[in-house]
């Protein structure tokens, strides 16, 4: 089973704290790929058509570690 499937059976089985701790868990995967993408961004490792990936890394990488 995913994570996702997982957090809905365990609200289906009324184990909010076990559903509440997977979505949280989901919350920390999308924020590492976020980072993972703000560092691949900042080392420059772009898709060569991709012209303005330089305008936003930083502030989507403070965003992300507000978070």
């Amino acid at each position: 089973m995913t994570i996702e499937e997982q957090e809905r059976a365990a609200y289906a089985a009324g184990d909010t704290a076990l559903a509440d701790a997977l979505a949280r868990v989901i919350d920390l995967e999308n924020q590492a790929c976020e980072l993972r993408d703000v560092i691949r961004d900042a080392r420059g490792e772009i898709d060569p058509e991709k012209t303005d990936w330089h305008a936003g890394w930083h502030e989507r990488a403070t965003a992300a570690l507000e978070d």
